[in-house]
């Protein structure tokens, strides 16, 4: 019988890494946190604990060892006391570090097993690190009650943190060894005037809510924009205008062929961008 994976999680300080300790609950693995952490994670999750397999421990109490997975989720520091001398130099244990790529933080990855950029995330918490700056600028002209108005000709390839954490956990409890580098977005483009129309429409349907004043504008379905998926990779015989859009969206081949290793199903997001998109806005809201 496999044993049960010995996860190590540092950098608990966003909705990312609230998304992951909630996948991994699902599962049946060892879940380590930061000591100062570990009050606040029992109890926020006592009833995934109660009757779920998974269990939670101190990093104080699960020393690393040869085998266990760290994942460390922002930007740092993450060094704890409980560390001892070596810190992470354990042979054997496998270190995956995950940032905003938006950030263009420059990283040395000697130290490292994995490199993940994580492309235009849509966090379900007000997050200065891990949110667009172009979300954050648009819901606070929302905000005002004036209309966002786009800020270049980039296209964006949103994509939730539930999906993102969904495919985290499913290579940190596999037997699969993480990609040197791995990047993740959405496959699917949307334009700025697509996203901030979507945006619009669920703002004043939300702000409609918490005043009760609705009318025929807020209750009527809108159209999802028509929004074609890409390629996960661009090949020669992809066509030329194919190609200059492909261009811009990060190659997500070996994020994809790892989970296709896993259990066959590849990076296909579940959540459409119409919920992360209602599931980002709400914390700006209130």
């Amino acid at each position: 019988m496999r044993q049960a994976p010995v996860l190590h999680l540092r950098g608990l300080d966003s909705s990312l890494a609230r998304a992951l300790i909630e996948r991994i609950f699902r599962t049946n693995a060892h879940l380590v946190v930061p000591g100062a952490d570990f009050q606040e994670v029992s109890q926020r999750y006592a009833t995934e604990l109660e009757f779920g397999e998974c269990e939670l421990h101190a990093s104080e109490d699960v020393a690393f060892e040869a085998g266990h997975r760290l994942m460390l989720i922002g930007l740092g520091p993450f060094d704890e006391p409980s560390d001892g001398e070596n810190g992470f130099d354990v042979d054997g244990l496998e270190i995956i570090l995950t940032t905003p790529a938006h950030l263009g933080i420059e990283v040395d990855t000697e130290w490292l097993d994995s490199m993940i950029l994580v492309h235009d995330l849509l966090p379900r918490m007000k997050d200065t690190i891990w949110g667009s700056p172009l979300f954050s600028h648009w819901m606070a002209q929302l905000n005002a009650h004036t209309a966002a108005v786009p800020d270049g000709e980039t296209e964006h390839w949103w994509v939730s943190d539930i999906d993102v954490a969904d495919a985290f956990v499913r290579m940190l409890i596999s037997d699969e060894p993480f990609p040197s580098l791995i990047k993740v977005s959405g496959r699917r483009a949307w334009s700025q005037e697509q996203t901030i129309e979507e945006l619009s429409l669920l703002h004043a349907r939300t702000t409609a809510g918490k005043t009760g004043h609705f009318g025929v504008e807020h209750l009527t379905a809108a159209p999802t924009p028509t929004i074609e998926v890409k390629s996960l990779l661009v090949t020669p015989s992809t066509p030329l205008s194919m190609q200059e859009n492909s261009q811009q969206r990060p190659d997500l081949s070996p994020l994809h062929d790892v989970l296709h290793r896993i259990d066959g199903d590849g990076w296909r997001p579940l959540v459409p961008i119409r919920t992360a998109l209602m599931h980002a806005l709400v914390d700006y809201i209130e």
